[in-house]
């Protein structure tokens, strides 16, 4: 990040832009444009506004817009307790799931602080009315919307499988059970073809009339692989599920 930083009121800055193009590319200074005395725009060097301002040593992300830090990989499966607490596979699973959520959303937050100075420098064009400049600039942001889109959906499949809850099962029959809208308490559920040939979640009562009531078992977790979440048709060496 540059060490300088000017400040001036957009009329200063219309009459004197040669200047501050010059300071901010042979000077590294960032001129931050005022209106009223609320900065709204900023004259910033192109190298600082292609990466963000981030500080350098910081950045998240290579040029292509790939994290930087090595991607986080940990099988997934089944993990249980003892009385010494989380086993240890367990523990890797969630610590690489945590720092895959950490790089995809620093991804998000390193691209959009780079867009948005993209963004500061058409708000200056629109003050010194270059509206081609302006509609350059934009053209130059539509395809980096993607990285910060995917890294963000990404990012929301990783916290889900994180906070995924354990399978509930009945304590009488160990069938699953569950709790569903327009229901009260526990209800058992099982996996059925409906008329239109779709598999849905159908809801039933036990044969012999009991409540359900739930005891828990870990669930399958699933695995992480550069970063994401990894579907279970395509991880091979995830474990074949366990009877319950």
């Amino acid at each position: 990040m540059s060490a300088v930083e000017y400040e001036h009121p957009i009329r200063r800055v219309r009459d004197e832009i040669a200047a501050v193009v010059d300071r901010a590319k042979d000077g590294g200074a960032i001129t931050y444009v005022t209106r009223n005395g609320e900065r709204v725009a900023a004259v910033v060097p192109l190298p600082v506004a292609e990466r963000g301002t981030r500080p350098a040593g910081r950045t998240a992300v290579d040029s292509r817009g790939e994290p930087l830090r090595p991607a986080p990989s940990a099988a997934g499966g089944r993990f249980t307790w003892d009385a010494g607490g989380p086993s240890q596979q367990e523990v890797d699973w969630t610590r690489a799931g945590l720092e895959a959520l950490h790089a995809q959303l620093t991804t998000v937050t390193a691209e959009t602080a780079a867009l948005l100075g993209i963004v500061g420098q058409a708000l200056a064009a629109v003050s010194d009315r270059h509206l081609g400049t302006v509609q350059e600039l934009l053209d130059s942001i539509g395809p980096r919307l993607a990285l910060p889109e995917g890294a963000l959906s990404d990012a929301v499949e990783i916290y889900d499988e994180l906070t995924r809850p354990d399978d509930a099962l009945c304590v009488t029959c160990r069938e699953p059970i569950g709790t569903f809208y327009g229901h009260e308490g526990w209800q058992h559920y099982r996996m059925a073809l409906n008329k239109h040939g779709i598999n849905a979640t159908e809801l039933y009562q036990a044969e012999d009339g009991h409540t359900p009531e739930p005891t828990y078992v870990p669930r399958t977790r699933r695995a992480f692989a550069d970063g994401r979440v990894v579907a279970p048709y395509d991880d091979p060496a995830a474990p074949a599920a366990e009877e319950k």
